[in-house]
């Protein structure tokens, strides 16, 4: 036990040493009613997302303004991704589809010309070899 009682007394001198009053500073936590109790102080100018070197609450602010930001992007951005998904799958088959229609009449009309052709010359071939020369036996 005087082991554990060596160490909280270190403990407390340690903490006396940075708070020499047994009161603790009106800064280190501010509570919301203090916030709204204080009208007539002037607002904060805008920060540029910088955490001030000299004032320790200000980058603190800054860092939790950070954090806030991101756990609401983190928790907004699948409900973002799936209110886009839905219209954008819709236009994108909307658009597939009708570029599918337009290709297959092209492929129709090019296969038909094609065996058109390919007929014709059959007939061209067939008709030229009957009127060709005639046998000699």
């Amino acid at each position: 036990m005087s082991e554990s009682d060596d160490l909280l007394e270190k403990a407390d001198a340690f903490f006396k040493r940075y708070r020499p009053s047994g009161t603790p500073a009106r800064e280190d936590v501010p509570v919301l009613t203090e916030v709204i109790a204080d009208t007539d102080a002037k607002p904060a100018p805008p920060s540029s997302g910088a955490p001030a070197p000299g004032n320790p609450a200000k980058a603190e602010l800054n860092e939790l303004e950070q954090r806030l930001r991101q756990s609401i992007l983190s928790a907004l951005g699948p409900q973002i991704a799936s209110s886009l998904e839905e219209p954008l799958r819709v236009r994108l088959e909307e658009h597939l589809q009708s570029r599918l229609a337009e290709l297959s009449t092209q492929i129709k009309a090019d296969l038909e010309k094609q065996i058109r052709d390919t007929v014709k010359r059959a007939v061209d071939l067939e008709i030229a070899r009957r009127r060709g020369p005639s046998r000699k036996t």
